[in-house]
């Protein structure tokens, strides 16, 4: 009887100790990984880099996006002929409702030759919401009409930055 006794107490100090083993070791990983979560490496827009692309012809140059929502965009001009940008705007979606018109009086449009390039200051909705340091991903619409042909386009790009 005391064999049999033996045996089972061995069996019992087997497993808890493969238990403590194994238990010390997930408790160790859990809090490797609360820490790298508390200092934010698994948060996905730390890691992306400001972007906005046009479609061929147009270029986005330098880019700031504000805390208050408004976007400083240098949009240059490679088409094959000058145009009028007559609005321009920033949004979450592919919606032409937050358009804002440029202040350029008489005309309200800015005129760009070929190779030119200007800044805008347009607000991007939703972005005022966002806190410093967080990412706003959206397009940039642009109204422009062609001033040789006298056609009017509308282009979609794309933008992702982080607001400063």
């Amino acid at each position: 009887m005391k064999i049999n006794g033996m045996i089972e107490s061995r069996k019992a100090q087997s497993a808890m100790e493969y238990l403590m083993t194994y238990g010390w070791a997930i408790l160790i990983i859990g809090v490797a990984l609360a820490a790298m979560f508390q200092m934010g490496l698994f948060n996905p827009s730390r890691y992306v880099t400001n972007t906005c692309t046009l479609p061929s012809g147009l270029a986005c140059g330098q880019f700031i996006l504000y805390s208050n929502g408004t976007l400083s965009v240098s949009i240059g001009n490679a088409l094959q002929d000058p145009i009028n940008v007559t609005a321009i705007g920033c949004s979450q979606n592919k919606t032409i409702t937050n358009m804002q018109i440029p202040y350029n009086p008489p005309s309200n449009q800015i005129y760009m030759p070929i190779g030119s390039s200007h800044t805008f200051n347009i607000n991007c909705m939703g972005a005022s919401s966002l806190a410093p340091g967080q990412l706003y991903i959206g397009y940039l619409v642009i109204n422009y009409t062609d001033d040789v042909t006298l056609f009017p386009q509308t282009v979609f790009g794309k933008i992702a930055v982080k607001i400063s």
